[in-house]
């Protein structure tokens, strides 16, 4: 098992020096441990104490404690907090050990909180998500979803799909009667159903990208501006900007917050014919960025070169028009025209980029990570290969694929799990959280 009855030990404070340090303890022996140390049976929630560091040493500190299962863990908890002092920290854990806990590894509090139904799964990977958000989007993601926001979406979409369930595993008890009638309502409801389907997946792609970093790459013609507009974007200098064909021969990455959303920047090689050996090397590089992107930004001083372009349709695209202070231009067809030297029409150009997700409820957005997105494609791809045809002619394997679709949506919140799996993603939490 990943984690039993043992007692476990961490600092939950980051290491090194500072005001306080917090060392927490979780298990049933936590109280015990505390009581064999100090000689002290703590009798209330808060209490300030001499913790016994070493023989004529001891350590003013306060001590919390948290009865099960009113706890993070669910388990008994006590809280040492000390001085902000690394030798403090250590001797205070190693009198843990030595009186029957053991360290805890990563993540096996909330390891523990997990196992002891005080969060589900998406939860416990949205306390990871709050710990490393970088934007005020992504923080309120991870909020949301540690709120329990993410199993509510999903819930939704799984009411849907049982009202659909019943219908179908009702008539195949009847199959011998006449059901003609009930086949166009199956095939109506499923037709609802995709559709429904089709707009969460892309609303929760639409999150996992709001919620982590909007990847946008830049691309365009050998000296059109693209490091002048993302130095322009950015705010400060962050690509060489020369007149010299094929400066950029490598994709630089930079990144700002717009309107609370953090974007990263791409500033690609421009992606031409070339004998040049290093700018070839530069292109392909370019062309895998583009595949990652969620918004692909064209950039060129003539509206002609916008057809020499690898446009990407599976993408968010925005085609920009630069350098209207050498000669005026007319957009593009829901395009802009801009100046990157100038910074003309720059704001237009910046509340495009947040466009796309600002439409989207920001109070309810959520943290939606690759495990999420991978088991809602599969969910996705049992529903897609349900046709009239299969319904016409298969009632069980049309319930057989609702079935799998139920049950890998629960997989993100209730996971039928293994220890392989739950080591995986508890390995990603740092040591005593």
């Amino acid at each position: 098992m990943l984690s039993g009855k043992e007692t476990i030990v961490a600092c939950s404070t980051p290491p090194g020096r500072g005001a306080i340090s917090v060392i927490r303890l979780s298990g049933d022996k936590a109280l015990s441990i505390i009581q064999k140390i100090t000689k002290n049976k703590p009798k209330k929630e808060t209490s300030l104490l001499n913790f016994p560091l070493d023989e004529g040493l001891n350590e003013k500190c306060v001590l919390t404690i948290f009865k099960s299962p009113n706890s993070y863990t669910g388990e008994d908890v006590v809280e040492i907090s000390t001085h902000g002092n690394p030798l403090i920290v250590e001797k205070v854990i190693n009198k843990c050990l030595n009186s029957g806990a053991k360290i805890a590894k990563p993540g096996e509090f909330t390891l523990r909180a997990f196992l002891n139904n005080k969060l589900t799964l998406d939860q416990s990977e949205a306390v990871v998500e709050i710990i490393n958000a970088n934007s005020k989007a992504s923080l309120k993601a991870a909020q949301n979803s540690l709120d329990g926001g993410l199993k509510v979406k999903i819930s939704k979409v799984q009411e849907k799909l049982r009202e659909i369930r019943v219908l179908v595993e009702t008539l195949i008890d009847f199959v011998d009667e006449d059901i003609e009638v009930y086949l166009d309502e199956i095939i109506s409801k499923i037709v609802e159903f995709k559709s429904f389907f089709k707009t969460f997946d892309e609303d929760m792609k639409s999150y996992s990208s709001i919620s982590g970093d909007v990847k946008v790459v830049v691309i365009g013609p050998p000296n059109s501006g693209k490091s002048s507009l993302i130095n322009a974007i950015i705010g400060e200098k962050v690509s060489i900007v020369n007149k010299e064909r094929g400066t950029t021969r490598d994709v630089v990455t930079s990144s700002c917050e717009i309107d609370g959303i953090r974007f990263v920047f791409k500033d690609t090689a421009g992606i031409h014919e070339t004998s040049n050996k290093i700018e070839e090397e530069g292109i392909k590089l370019s062309k895998k960025a583009l595949k990652s992107a969620d918004i692909v930004l064209y950039l060129a001083e003539k509206k002609s070169d916008f057809d020499k372009m690898p446009i990407f349709k599976s993408k968010k695209n925005i085609f920009v028009l630069n350098k209207i202070d050498l000669v005026d231009k007319k957009a593009p067809p829901e395009g802009f025209a801009i100046s990157a030297k100038t910074k003309k029409n720059l704001k237009l150009l910046k509340a495009a980029l947040t466009q796309s997700f600002l439409k989207l409820n920001q109070e309810e957005v959520l943290s939606i990570n690759i495990r999420h997105l991978k088991l809602i494609k599969q969910a996705y791809k049992k529903v897609t290969l349900i046709s009239t045809n299969l319904i016409g002619s298969n009632l069980e394997l049309v319930a057989e694929n609702l079935r799998n679709c139920d049950e890998l949506l629960g997989e993100i919140y209730d996971p039928i799990s293994s220890d392989d799996m739950l080591g995986k993603i508890f390995n990603k939490f740092c040591i005593g959280k």
